[in-house]
């Protein structure tokens, strides 16, 4: 049996991109599945699944002009048929680490169990250094994180991840670790973890893989003041670029919450690799053309990147690679201003430059959030095309 899917149109040119749409609920869940062009019959893998409770089936397109439909057949893959890697996910539960592959090769490991004070995501590999890049490995460029997980400046910052400085008077952001790098009032037991409680699920898939994951902000004296429910999907393109969401939805069980005004927030933020970071001759930008960290800092937008030569060796050509976070317009205030400095931190901080946000017991705050790695800077890495996809998906409809 197959069914007909259309998509479109598209309010702009999209390529490279991810559709998905909504299945009847008598589809069998429990095959591979493929997806031809009526068209030209050009044949990609489909992921079909239900973790979010209604199935669904996404799959690869590669390009559809502004204003154009098309159709596609979703049919069973026969014995025999190629099942292409995508995105595969590994849960070590005697490690506390879930490892995500792409393609076979390491994309990053999501770090949740003890004695991490809060869950992050380190690290994040870049597409660089490899067959055809143009830069050999005699600079040791083999796939490196484009994001710094612990760095000496800031040992507490860690690669990509949620944490508040002060909530109801707790600091969820700091760590009590040995900082002898003249951080010492820092150091100290009355800080608070984000504790891993379980998975709801772990997909991996020709398409996409991902989680959905339940932890607790819990405080020195036991009390729950959070309840955290997040989501991360990573998506299989070609290319030399990664796109993955991440998602996370906050919600006081018990008593009412407040999200104080302080800079030491992460809500989310990822740490920049010191390589790429304005301090070492990258560019941080925002989607309102505003470039350098001093223009950026507070400022609105739609996203904010930070690009830099990535791989360097004497008497080689520089490879350029950026990271960029979208802020979905969802999101509330959306668009967010953005804490950005030079030395590498990128992220949203709501209670810091909109005020301190307090949650009734039972409301919830969601956050999603859209991460890209590209080759070149922001303008040739297509961040904006990348945000418009993200903000406008293009409609998809089985018939």
């Amino acid at each position: 049996m197959s069914i007909t899917i259309r998509i479109g149109p598209a309010s702009t040119g999209r390529a490279n991109f991810i559709a998905e749409a909504a299945l009847p609920a008598s589809i069998d869940l429990s095959g591979a599945y493929l997806m031809s062009d009526a068209e030209d019959g050009a044949t990609v893998p489909a992921q079909v699944d239900a973790v979010t409770g209604e199935p669904r089936v996404c799959w690869y397109v590669a390009s559809l002009a502004a204003g154009e439909q098309r159709s596609y057949e979703l049919r069973p893959a026969a014995a025999g048929e190629e099942k292409k890697r995508g995105i595969s996910l590994d849960d070590q539960p005697e490690n506390g680490r879930v490892v995500v592959y792409y393609g076979g090769i390491l994309q990053t490991i999501y770090h949740y169990g003890m004695p991490n004070y809060r869950p992050r995501f380190a690290p994040n590999v870049a597409p660089s250094g490899r067959a055809n890049s143009g830069v050999s490995s005699t600079d040791g460029s083999q796939p490196k994180s484009i994001t710094d997980d612990g760095p000496p400046d800031h040992t507490w910052h860690r690669s990509l991840w949620y944490a508040c400085g002060d909530l109801n008077g707790v600091d969820f952001y700091l760590e009590p670790a040995a900082m002898e790098e003249g951080y010492g009032p820092h150091v100290g037991t009355g800080y608070g973890r984000i504790v891993h409680r379980s998975f709801d699920w772990i997909t991996s898939g020709p398409v996409w893989g991902g989680f959905q994951q339940r932890a607790q902000w819990i405080a020195p004296d036991g009390r729950v003041l959070l309840d955290d429910v997040r989501r991360f999907r990573m998506f299989r393109l070609r290319g030399r670029l990664r796109l993955w969401d991440i998602e996370a939805d906050f919600t006081p069980p018990g008593e009412a919450v407040t999200f104080g005004q302080t800079n030491e927030n992460a809500l989310p933020l990822m740490r920049v690799a010191d390589i790429i970071d304005e301090w070492d001759g990258g560019t941080m930008s925002l989607s309102t053309g505003l470039t350098g960290s001093p223009n950026c800092f507070g400022q609105r937008a739609e996203w904010a990147d930070c690009s830099g030569p990535f791989t360097r060796a004497a008497g080689q050509e520089q490879e350029i690679f950026g990271i960029a976070m979208l802020d979905h317009p969802s999101n509330r205030n959306h668009p967010n201003a953005w804490f950005v400095r030079g030395y590498g931190p990128v992220g949203t901080n709501l209670p810091f430059f909109d005020g301190a946000l307090t949650l009734a017991a039972g409301e919830t705050w969601s956050l999603r959030h859209r991460m890209f790695i590209h080759q070149g800077y922001a303008a040739e890495g297509g961040v904006a095309a990348r945000f418009d996809e993200y903000a406008h998906p293009v409609q998809a409809t089985a018939l």
